[in-house]
């Protein structure tokens, strides 16, 4: 998560916020009462529910609002503050999702998919969701994410903790951690409708046939997203949680500049294996450099904010 990301739940109901709804007290859960029982059901439910925001005016007219930058492999998030607040016990409302995901293609923002979020407790497990087990739901810590944003900011440390205690903990309310499964239902995932992240993404960002990004590697997806329109101002934001320094600053968005021209190049030559395998040691000399130069503290950082995978393993991709 990133910069704006954590600006914008801060400033705008923070978890709530996130999470798609407006701060509230202690309440009864919530139920649905149109529960389909089958995994196709529920995913035609919230097809035919989300089908109109292909239309992203559709979505910008019922106020739906973007937070973050446009994510790697994913798009940017938006929420509503009409949408649920979903919390632990609550049955998921298919037909309601409370984050739609968007990425710019070709000068159109495209419906890559959308999010369910689930506000928990400590101790508190991750959601049912939908039926069988095949939701990949992965969690981000949110207070520990504010705790390590702000370690080197101790005023916005302070003022995110009066926040929190003023709109929750004061009022019986400590679900900090967020469960989120993605769901691919307007974009086809190679990895599956549930995986955190889409691959195809970049390549259909880039302009590439559907047959480049077909047994390609999630590391040549992440090398080729660099060469796309801001592909290197999204690793901004997490470069502002690490709290780096002018120098390492200036280190990292050299490499990325390089990688990226590195893919632009192999792209020139419109050959699939030439592509993919550069995409690969894109990333790879990329990731090489922001392993240097970023100190132990600044990765823990990161990997806070970024959290991942219903087993508690943090993630640090960037």
């Amino acid at each position: 998560m990133f910069k704006r990301f954590f600006l914008a739940c801060l400033t705008a109901l923070a978890v709530a916020a996130c999470a798609g709804g407006q701060v509230i007290q202690p309440r009864a859960p919530i139920f649905d009462d149109y529960r389909p029982t089958t995994q196709a059901a529920q995913l035609d439910e919230l097809r035919n529910a989300i089908e109109k925001y292909r239309d992203f005016s559709v979505a910008e007219r019922e106020g739906w609002k973007a937070f973050g930058d446009d994510e790697p492999l994913m798009g940017r998030h938006y929420y509503s503050e009409d949408a649920p607040d979903y919390i632990s016990g609550d049955a998921l409302d298919f037909s309601r999702p409370n984050n739609l995901m968007y990425t710019d293609i070709d000068g159109r923002q495209v419906l890559t998919g959308v999010a369910f979020v689930v506000r928990l407790a400590e101790g508190e497990p991750v959601p049912e969701g939908f039926a069988g087990h095949m939701d990949r739901w992965h969690v981000h810590n949110f207070v520990a994410a504010i705790e390590a944003a702000t370690e080197e900011r101790p005023f916005l440390g302070w003022l995110a903790k009066w926040w929190l205690d003023r709109n929750y903990r004061n009022k019986g309310d400590d679900r900090g951690r967020l469960a989120m499964v993605h769901a691919w239902v307007t974009m086809d995932n190679p990895d599956g409708i549930f995986a955190d992240y889409n691959r195809t993404i970049p390549y259909k960002k880039l302009g590439l046939p559907e047959a480049y990004w077909q047994g390609a590697s999630e590391e040549a997806a992440r090398g080729l997203n660099l060469a796309t329109e801001g592909g290197c101002d999204a690793i901004n934001g997490t470069l502002w949680i690490a709290t780096v320094d002018k120098q390492q600053e200036r280190a990292i968005n050299k490499a990325c500049g390089e990688a990226a021209d590195l893919v632009r190049a192999a792209i020139s030559r419109e050959e699939k294996t030439r592509i993919n395998k550069t995409g690969e040691r894109a990333w790879a000399d990329f990731d090489a450099v922001w392993q240097r130069v970023l100190t132990p503290a600044q990765k823990a950082r990161v990997a806070a904010m970024s959290e991942h995978g219903s087993d508690g393993h943090g993630d640090d991709h960037h």
